[in-house]
């Protein structure tokens, strides 16, 4: 995800697994998840509100075009989608579990999905949930206008392409013949090609039902789309945003007409959640130390960790989580320094991988030079580069552009500004004398995701949207992939031999597919390099003596369930 910015380590060991429940589901694996009499989720105290924190807020609150960890976070919560990911830990979180759809089918060919809707499902406001609620969504995200992140998986020649999709959403054609409903609960979803990730893209926060008034344009702001008062912006989840006033603040309230209908019921312990944005990281601890807040959302400073672990150790308040989430430097390939190849590959060898990490603070990661992570079906560990760097090595290779001119983007975060001036550093040591720096509060990867933007060198993360390394290899480098907005190939990497071999690795199945990758991630980084991988990063979590320390659970694929998040 964000694009996610932000699914563990023992998921490796049943990798193979992992990748049939979530890639290749079908009715028969999406059965109702079970709800243990004994789970810890149960004896937790019921009501209340959760106040977070967030430094640099969030990027977008159109369902549609989210794609940041913290917006996935409660739309998990607010979006009923036709398929969901099970609210478990581990290898059960990617359980593929019927949730909007109360069965669908396969056509004999692969190519055409049928989805039955359950009856009787309700949006925040009261309004009935069809079929042409899912279609309008699936519209909006294909729509140009919307600009959403997910339009590249339904439009993949490589993967999963919907009938009509791709010229819909390059804007030579006004309709998706491949969208279509029969009554008021049944969709109808036909594909170029058979492929069997489609179900679970069904399953992604913005597949969700929504209302016909949502227009193919971005929404900014809630209430919106003639929705007023607490009406704010209507969904059909557990929740839904009642308010959200940019960079200031969103409050999330339960939606008071779900009903799971015979699904698997989203959890909700508490009644909403309060998020306070535009906190910088050192005033969040102290909320959290004071009882004032419960939770940073997008984290604390490094030099938070080792007195927190000192005090608490990582069983109650304080948490740390193995992720599936990869932090590497997107170099813009098509301008600038980093389009000659020899000076990307001197960042590769002159980055100190090792210091990027330690500045973070304890317990913060591991260093690596490969795009998967060790979470990921197909990862093999990369030994090309350096965990320290070879400056030797590096200023060879610059030799000729040490006064190219580097724009030079980032988070303005407390641990972002520390990561910003250590980077610099690096780039400093490798001989590089003509830097500038520009700091984004909020907004930095929808930034670099604008085609045509004039940065040059960012840090950003990748979490999985899904365990299969095709979300991390053709996501991030496929040229093909390349968009007006919403761009996660932010390096704009388009080489055609690449992209071959992303495309040819895509079409394969089982371990084949798993090796494939393995191998094309480390020939992309050697051949290529337009990025530069840093580390696997851990998630460490501090929450305030409100919180039942019971109720925390990390999804591997969404982080902190807040479903299942209450107080004492």
């Amino acid at each position: 995800m964000h694009k996610r910015l932000m699914l563990s380590i023992a998921m490796l060991a049943v990798g193979a697994a992992m990748l049939a429940a979530a890639s290749v589901a079908s009715p028969g694996s999406a059965q109702q998840q079970a709800s243990p009499k004994n789970s810890k989720s149960s004896t937790v105290r019921r009501g209340g509100i959760l106040k977070f924190t967030l430094f640099a807020g969030i990027e977008n609150i159109d369902p549609q075009r989210s794609y940041y960890v913290p917006e996935w976070q409660y739309e998990w919560l607010t979006g009923r989608m036709l398929l969901n990911f099970a609210h478990a830990t581990g290898g059960r979180g990617y359980r593929l579990l019927n949730d909007g759809a109360r069965s669908f089918t396969v056509s004999r060919d692969g190519k055409t999905y049928t989805f039955i809707l359950r009856r009787g499902m309700k949006f925040s406001n009261g309004t009935p949930v069809t079929a042409k609620n899912y279609e309008h969504a699936l519209l909006r995200v294909l729509h140009q206008n919307v600009g959403s992140p997910l339009a590249s998986f339904l439009t993949d020649p490589a993967s999963v392409e919907i009938v009509g999709a791709l010229a819909y959403n390059s804007g030579n054609a006004t309709t998706v013949p491949g969208l279509r409903t029969s009554g008021k609960y049944k969709l109808i979803i036909k594909l170029v090609r058979p492929n069997a990730l489609l179900p679970t893209l069904m399953a992604l926060p913005p597949t969700q039902a929504e209302p016909m008034q949502l227009p193919f344009s971005p929404i900014t702001t809630a209430p919106c789309c003639g929705f007023s008062g607490n009406a704010g912006l209507p969904s059909a989840g557990r929740y839904y945003i009642q308010s959200y006033v940019p960079d200031r603040a969103i409050k999330i309230r339960k939606n008071n007409f779900y009903r799971a209908q015979g699904a698997a019921p989203t959890p909700g312990v508490v009644n909403g959640f309060d998020y306070d944005i535009g906190v910088q990281q050192d005033q969040a601890l102290l909320l959290i130390r004071n009882g004032q807040s419960d939770w940073a959302a997008d984290g604390l400073p490094a030099t938070a960790w080792g007195p927190i672990f000192a005090q608490y150790g990582t069983k109650g308040r304080a948490r740390v989580f193995s992720t599936s989430v990869v932090d590497y430097i997107t170099m813009n390939n098509t301008k600038g320094p980093f389009a000659n190849l020899n000076v990307r590959k001197a960042v590769e060898y002159g980055v100190n991988r090792t210091a990027l990490v330690n500045i973070r603070g304890p317990r913060a990661g591991y260093p690596q030079c490969s795009l998967l992570t060790p979470a990921i079906p197909g990862y093999k560990n990369c030994t090309l580069y350096p965990k320290t760097p070879n400056l030797s090595r590096a200023r060879q290779l610059v030799s000729g552009h040490t006064g190219d001119h580097i724009n030079f983007w980032y988070t303005s975060s407390t641990t972002g500004t520390q990561i910003q001036q250590l980077a610099t550093a690096h780039l400093q040591a490798i001989g590089f004398n003509n830097i500038d720096h520009r700091a984004f509060q909020s907004g930095l990867f929808s930034a670099l995701g604008r085609r045509g933007n004039d940065y040059d060198f960012a840090i950003v993360g990748w979490a999985a949207d899904f365990p299969d390394p095709y979300d991390y290899v053709n996501k991030l480098l496929s040229g093909e992939t390349i968009q007006d907005v919403q761009n996660n190939n932010t390096a704009y990497f388009n080489n055609p031999t690449a992209n071959r071999l992303m495309n040819n690795a895509a079409k394969l199945k089982g371990q084949r597919r798993l090796t494939t990758y393995g191998n094309l991630d480390n020939t992309i980084q050697r051949r290529w390099a337009p990025i530069a991988s840093i580390d696997n990063r851990n998630d460490r979590e501090f929450f305030s003596s409100r919180i039942d320390t019971r109720s925390i659970i990390q999804s591997p694929i969404y982080e902190i369930d807040l479903g299942k998040l209450g107080l004492r």
